[in-house]
């Protein structure tokens, strides 16, 4: 135990041997301390609650590998199935495999991947396929022990094949201990065997005359009756977990963290303007001078962007809902269109208080949005890009989402840097970034990301360069429908 406990909160390791990965040399020297601590003392059981940023999915990839299991089952939320898939790809030569669906038969790889809704569905299925080692990512999700996904979980986990389990939590640590009692029960069900008794030392309980009610906190750092070992103590042993302040990382990590999250979206209404627009194109590129109008081009390829930015309305709202109550930080949104901003605004209205800014805010009513925001009394501000990108402090958060991408890499960097002030007490900002599956999002990142000269040029934010983007992208599209 003592290793472990040294491990627990390690911001070094020793990079370790493993097969099947890829990438090494990309491994951070904190992100090995996963494996090593997974590992010691042959436990095979590990809770990684490192803060959001930290790499928290590759760490439990190199566990894995660890561990040299040979039938994963990867368990999250929807809005990260295709990202996990991405994930493994990167940094393993193992073959994912993702489950859709409540039911009917489904491919499975050397990892497998389903979603917490679909648990219980499949269940029966999972449970038969005889998974050596269980992932369960955000196992906040887990905290109800009424709920069906969290009677399915412990079953999976309890499963005798099962050898390794490693569950995953930016926020470890919650305000009702009674939350985390699933998660610690599956990792080491001998020193947390019981539901009652974990209330009774670590949730304050009370009879309340009607029950008992376990929504308190007890000895959680320091024993409150001088004989129960508090909880933190006992975490050490099970829990890997570091935070962005921690000033041992500083010469680790950057700046700013930028994730593109691939995200799946109801492609239904976005299908029936692809088809549209890739007619138009290709009748352009077969008549005539069998050229594209520049005009036409930049219209067509704005109205793909604005489909696909209406169909990741909902994972947009889920994202940003889940990052709050996780964090309990507030969020700047950027989006492009103005529908799509009011819709997500709308969704999020329902959970928490919302400000909205777009070009038509005026001045008075905008800085009182701006204020309300940096006070504390807005949790969530969504914006219209350009509308927000330059000239104003939101350092109250430190991660930007942004739903729609810009023509001008430039504008993007600007909106990101609103929460990058030399006031801002975080020392990582994050910017996250939805890129819609199999829509002109992935087309769009890929020549971003590959075409160096056209970012470059790009960032004049000229029409002209906007025309060479957009060129670049259609000729993608274009090629991709053709196969």
């Amino acid at each position: 135990m003592a290793e472990r406990v040294l491990l627990s909160s390690a911001v070094e390791a020793e990079p370790m041997w493993l097969p099947n990965i890829k990438n090494a040399e990309e491994v951070r020297p904190y992100q090995w301390a996963a494996p090593q601590m997974f590992a010691t003392g042959g436990q095979n059981r590990l809770l990684l609650g490192d803060e959001m940023g930290l790499g928290k999915s590759l760490q439990a990839l190199l566990c894995i590998l660890a561990g040299q299991y040979q039938k994963i089952l990867i368990v999250c939320p929807a809005v990260v199935k295709v990202n996990w898939a991405n994930e493994v790809e990167k940094w393993t030569e193992l073959t994912p495999s993702v489950v859709y669906g409540r039911s009917g038969d489904y491919e499975t790889g050397d990892v497998t991947i389903v979603n917490y809704d679909l648990l219980q569905h499949r269940l029966d299925a999972l449970c038969e396929d005889d998974y050596d080692c269980v992932v369960f990512d955000e196992c906040h999700n887990l905290k109800s022990q009424k709920a069906e996904r969290t009677k399915a979980a412990k079953r999976l986990a309890k499963w005798p094949t099962v050898q390794g389990i490693i569950a995953m939590s930016g926020t470890p640590i919650l305000n009702r201990p009674e939350e985390i009692f699933t998660t610690l029960n599956m990792l080491k069900p001998s020193t947390f065997p019981d539901y009652f008794l974990f209330g009774k030392k670590y949730c304050a309980a009370i009879h309340n005359g009607y029950g008992w009610d376990f929504g308190g906190a007890s000895n959680i750092e320091t024993s409150d009756d001088g004989v129960t070992v508090p909880l933190n103590h006992l975490l050490k042993d099970v829990m890997l977990r570091r935070t962005m302040d921690d000033p041992r990382l500083s010469s680790q990590m950057p700046d700013l963290l930028e994730t593109v999250l691939e995200v799946e979206v109801d492609r239904t209404q976005y299908d029936e303007a692809y088809n549209t627009c890739m007619d138009q194109l290709e009748y352009h590129r077969t008549t005539g001078s069998g050229s594209i109008p520049p005009g036409l081009l930049l219209n067509i390829l704005t109205e793909l962007r604005h489909s696909a930015g209406n169909a990741k309305v909902d994972v947009a709202a889920n994202w940003a809902i889940d990052y709050y109550e996780q964090t309990g930080k507030p969020l700047v949104i950027f989006a492009h269109h103005i529908n799509v901003v009011e819709r997500i605004a709308t969704r999020l209205s329902l959970k928490a208080q919302c400000g909205l800014i777009t070009g038509s805010t005026q001045d008075k009513e905008r800085q009182k949005i701006i204020s309300g925001f940096q006070e504390g009394h807005v949790q969530f501000l969504i914006c219209s890009t350009l509308a927000m990108k330059e000239g104003v402090n939101l350092d109250t958060a430190d991660t930007t989402l942004f739903v729609e991408r810009q023509w001008v890499p430039a504008h993007e960097k600007q909106a990101a840097a609103r929460v990058r002030r030399l006031t801002q007490e975080s020392s990582v900002c994050h910017k996250v970034v939805l890129s819609a599956k199999d829509t002109v999002d992935m087309h769009f990142d890929k020549v971003v990301s590959e075409k160096a000269a056209v970012v470059k040029a790009a960032l004049d934010g000229t029409d002209d360069d906007k025309t060479r983007v957009a060129q670049l992208v259609a000729d993608s599209l274009l090629k991709e429908r053709r196969k």
